[in-house]
């Protein structure tokens, strides 16, 4: 053979090797993980962001530890701002679905979670309120709405319970105009057995009370304070002291630990009540350690913990398969979650089971972690 033939056959080996090299390569080639897309909806700016901020903190650090505990899985977290609005609310919620594509939220803080309901459950979209269970959610059979926060009736029953049980015979009510503070006096106000004297409803940026304080009458054994944390419940206790010397005892939701701006309201002169919803002690210490080393600082608000384990608890659902009617099976089905916040089972429904309320007195603010 001549040497003109000989010499192509080194440069035909070395491209048939090159080729199978590549197509080796390509067939061997490590898939690219699954993306895992989920968002939250957090009121980051408005009435609500003492609690909303901690609950985006407590979702994205869901998002991070189930990715580095699955790492051929991609978890995305996309956060949007509900400003505690309504309108604002469902926005956020149209946006995460038509733009972003996402049909799994954690979301809304409080009761701006009523106005995005109808939405999560025509277009299909599991929604988890971290922060909201009021009568809403009794109110139709829900398909896509979900929550593992402790029970609106409960928190009233617990206050109620407490002034039965110390003989109150005459209190007043003082109420903000919200689905929650609904929900509160109307569990209240039929078993309480003595009588109330006054049930006073007012806007959230109401701050005048003088008119009201005057219609109580001086002989009330209590009042059952249910105002906004953003001043409201200041005002109200600075004008009941300034007008009168009387101090019955107050009764109030946990909002009143967690006042904003921050207020020593001891120097007010009256005993102070609240209910509060009662976690797991040691696994609310790892938790609120694991998010200090995060944000180097504590959560504010009870609902960060929750946000914290609806979060892990979707992931893992979706992680199954992303379906939303799967993932809507996994969760209903979901009994005895031992989350962070507690252990706590949906057992066939959209709402959280195994929740307790408890009451106690404000002794000193702020109230102890």
């Amino acid at each position: 053979m001549s040497p003109l033939i000989k010499r192509p056959i080194p440069l035909l080996l070395a491209l048939a090797i090159s080729t199978w090299c590549l197509a080796s390569r390509y067939l061997h080639a490590e898939e690219p993980p699954q993306e895992i897309r989920i968002a939250g909806l957090f009121d980051l700016t408005g009435g609500g962001a003492i609690w909303g901020k901690s609950e985006r903190n407590a979702f994205l650090l869901a998002c991070k530890d189930f990715q580095k505990a699955h790492t051929g899985l991609k978890v995305t977290p996309i956060v949007e701002d509900t400003m505690f609005s309504s309108r604002q609310t469902v926005t956020a919620l149209q946006k995460i679905s038509s733009v972003d594509k996402v049909g799994y939220v954690i979301g809304a803080t409080w009761e701006t979670t009523v106005a995005m309901m109808p939405l999560c459950e025509a277009k299909k979209i599991i929604c988890l309120s971290p922060s909201y269970h009021g009568k809403e959610y009794y109110a139709r059979p829900w398909r896509y709405n979900f929550t593992a926060w402790f029970d609106d009736r409960e928190y009233a029953g617990a206050l109620v319970n407490h002034i039965n049980e110390r003989g109150y015979k005459r209190i007043a009510i003082f109420a903000a105009l919200t689905p929650y503070y609904d929900s509160l006096v109307e569990h209240f106000t039929p078993r309480f057995k003595g009588q109330i004297t006054n049930t006073q409803r007012m806007v959230l940026d109401e701050r005048d009370f003088r008119s009201m304080i005057a219609k109580v009458p001086l002989d009330v054994d209590g009042v059952v304070m249910l105002l906004d944390n953003a001043g409201q419940i200041q005002a109200f206790l600075k004008q009941w002291s300034e007008l009168r010397r009387d101090r019955p005892d107050i009764y109030s939701d946990d909002l009143i630990a967690y006042l904003e701006p921050p207020e020593d309201i001891a120097r007010y002169g009256f005993r102070y009540f609240y209910s509060y919803p009662i976690f797991e002690q040691g696994a609310l210490h790892e938790f609120n350690q694991r998010y200090r080393s995060e944000f180097h600082e504590l959560p504010q608000g009870s609902s960060a913990v929750v946000a914290y384990d609806e979060a892990t608890l979707l992931l893992s659902c979706m992680a199954s398969s992303q379906k939303v009617d799967a993932v809507r099976e996994c969760l209903v089905t979901t009994r005895e979650y031992h989350g962070l916040s507690g252990t706590f089972s949906f057992n066939g429904k959209q709402t959280a089971s195994g929740r307790q309320i408890g009451i106690k007195p404000l002794e000193r603010y702020p109230a102890p972690s």
